[in-house]
């Protein structure tokens, strides 16, 4: 697996290219189905529909999945073998939403213990609100 960057070269406040997906009711259904999470809050518009999202809405671990697809695409087998990721969700991912992953490298050090990489991550809709903030790390 290689990475897009060269680790040697990135540096604080390199930004990590965000990559943009469309949430649909289909793409809520397939990804249920193999994690097995029947909540009627994903899947039955009806319930959904009393609840105050109005709407079924995303698992969460469906779209903070998109940022492990920013730091897979970047850091390769360097985020899958050491990466940790800590992040809040902030508002709840609709069908229909335009969802943008990105993020920015905010700390890189080395030390007896070997290179260590900070990033600042997010996902904002396509009304520009932050769904999801945190933070990634990486231990190499």
């Amino acid at each position: 697996m290689t990475n897009r960057l060269d680790l040697e070269q990135v540096t604080t406040g390199l930004d990590l290219a965000p990559i943009q997906r469309f949430m649909t009711q289909e793409k809520i259904n397939m990804y249920i189905s193999a994690a097995e999470d029947y909540n009627p809050i994903h899947v039955d518009p009806e319930f959904a529909r009393k609840t105050s999202f109005k709407s079924t809405i995303a698992p969460g671990y469906q779209f903070i999945a998109y940022i492990s697809a920013v730091m897979t695409r970047d850091f390769g087998e360097k985020w899958i073998t050491g990466g940790v990721m800590d992040v809040r969700l902030l508002k709840a991912v609709l069908p229909g939403d335009t969802l943008t992953a990105g993020g920015k490298v905010v700390e890189k050090k080395q030390d007896e213990k070997g290179n260590f990489i900070r990033c600042e991550v997010l996902i904002k809709n396509q009304k520009n609100e932050e769904v999801v903030v945190g933070y990634t790390s990486i231990n190499y």
